[in-house]
């Protein structure tokens, strides 16, 4: 009986030092890891702040864990959107996004276990003119709980591999992507617009789309329509062979009763797209509509219907073919 009461207080006493040192021991935690990446910010901040594109980099992904569903709640790079996951081996949790500047800072909150871990994180972009530098911290309140004091010991033992593995990807995926445009993913709201459809071949396409836009113009005019937005032409059909098109050719407008010969009205919904803004001559337009055909897949969008392009600067202002600006868009769901 009295050696078991020893080792009861030996024990309590060894608890009772435990519990004591963890007192003594830092609150807080950060673990921090740097990269110097050559590209542009904005093409870091897309790959950091759109958790779609989370996998392309980040360490947790299904390669590791084949079990993990992951879900992502809330709009592309917007405030609160929130990426959850739950697998066997990563477990359940959550990111939030706190903080976003664009081409700067991507702040997030994490949470593992219904909230019961947390922690801060940022990912801060700071440009170097030729090339930027990526740090990515997370910092966290430890409280009063003595295994969690304990666990502060390891943290960057725990996460700061894993950061520097995400990083060194993010640099592979972001200089790989260094002469991307911006891609965006946009809500068009609904237009009412008058549309020519015709169809036309790599001899053709100037001079079909400029007897369309015409007689679009014209019939405007005449009949004192109002136009408000870019002229636009949606891609029905396309041969990669023939290189011929099926499209509407159309012009938005304010209102309109009727059309006229094959001027027809046609009121376009909401749409969902993911866009670029090309700028040079429409012959070489092939690499965006590239980048975004990547974009949809690497997101797992779907096309919802043919690729519009909206033409914001064209010959008729612009005679410098480099400024000619374009907005190529897929609808997406």
């Amino acid at each position: 009986m009295k050696t078991l009461r020893k080792i009861f207080y030996w024990f309590a006493g060894i608890l009772a030092a435990l519990v004591i040192i963890s007192y003594l021991l830092p609150r807080t935690y950060k673990v921090e890891r740097s990269i110097t990446i050559n590209a542009r910010p904005d093409v870091v901040y897309g790959l950091t702040s759109n958790f779609k594109l989370w996998k392309l980099w980040v360490p947790w992904t299904k390669a590791i864990d084949s079990t993990a569903v992951f879900e992502m709640r809330g709009e592309v790079a917007s405030m609160g959107t929130s990426w959850k996951w739950k697998g066997k081996i990563l477990g359940q949790g959550e990111m939030i996004l706190t903080e976003l500047i664009p081409g700067q800072l991507v702040g997030y909150k994490l949470s593992f276990d219904e909230g019961k871990y947390q922690s801060m994180g940022r990912i801060i972009i700071e440009n170097k003119h030729d090339s930027v530098k990526v740090s990515w911290l997370d910092e966290g309140d430890l409280g009063f709980n003595p295994i969690g004091r304990y666990m502060g010991l390891f943290m960057e033992r725990m996460m700061g591999p894993d950061f520097e593995k995400g990083l060194a990807k993010l640099k592979t995926v972001a200089e790989e992507r260094k002469d991307w445009p911006v891609i965006e993913e946009k809500l068009w709201q609904p237009q009412t617009s008058l549309i020519i459809r015709d169809s036309a071949g790599p001899q053709t396409y100037g001079e079909v789309f400029g007897k369309a836009f015409g007689e679009l113009y014209a019939y405007c005019i005449s009949s004192k329509i109002n136009i408000n937005g870019a002229p636009f032409a949606i891609y029905r059909q396309w041969d990669s062979i023939t290189m011929k098109s099926k499209m509407d050719i159309g012009v938005p407008v304010e209102k309109a009763n009727q059309g006229k010969g094959r001027i027809e009205i046609k009121t376009f919904p909401e749409l969902k797209v993911v866009q670029v803004k090309y700028f040079g001559p429409y012959s070489k337009t092939a690499d965006s509509y590239r980048f975004l055909d990547q974009y949809i897949r690497e997101t797992e969008l779907q096309q919802d219907g043919g690729p519009w392009e909206r033409y914001i600067t064209y010959a008729a202002i612009e005679k410098d073919t480099a400024k000619w600006e374009t907005i190529i868009a897929f609808p997406v769901k």
